[in-house]
């Protein structure tokens, strides 16, 4: 697929943008958008209006003006070819939403994206975990009310060490809060 895209990057390069819009049918034909094949249409305008504006006399005004249309042609549908394909690409394999421009988080992701069902713990309810005490205390007469926990979806079964890394991760989280706590 690399191999593909570099090859139809170079194309409008190493032909001086007279094969332009051979790299936007290509594109056209993978994304499958109206829009796409609208710039093929405009690569391939451009290149021939340049190509009859190119006069016998390549010394003049009119054939700088020329061969800069067919070269600027070449150089904004190369870009934008490859910012489209490879866009097209990260949709394609689930990197990037369809309606967002930027990658998900850069720091990556503890849980697929297909994986649904962890619902981290509530910031405000309390964690009962037994903590080591250096003297005993005197016993309360209150009875103390256990945490109300509200019932957890059913997870498909997770990678083991995903499963650790959540435990670790909450354990770490509720003594930061009860750091901040002090």
């Amino acid at each position: 697929m690399i191999v593909l895209r570099v090859l139809f990057a170079m194309l409008p390069l190493f032909s001086i943008g007279f094969l332009t819009w051979g790299t936007m049918i290509r594109l056209a034909v993978v994304t499958r958008r109206t829009l796409d094949w609208v710039l093929c249409g405009v690569s391939a305008a451009v290149m021939i209006t340049g190509m009859v504006l190119l006069p016998e006399d390549i010394e003049t005004t009119q054939a700088d003006v020329a061969m800069a249309m067919i070269l600027l042609n070449a150089a904004a549908f190369t870009v934008y070819f490859l910012v489209v394909d490879i866009k097209h690409d990260k949709v394609r394999l689930g990197i990037v939403s369809p309606a967002s421009t930027s990658p998900y988080s850069p720091y990556g992701a503890t849980v697929p994206r297909h994986q649904a069902g962890y619902v981290p713990p509530a910031q405000s309810q309390p964690q009962s975990q037994p903590q080591p005490q250096s003297q005993p205390r005197p016993l309360q007469q209150q009875p103390q009310q256990q945490p109300v926990v509200p019932p957890q979806p059913a997870t498909p079964p997770s990678n083991p060490r995903i499963d650790q890394v959540r435990a670790e991760l909450d354990e770490l989280s509720h003594l930061l809060r009860k750091d901040e706590g002090k």
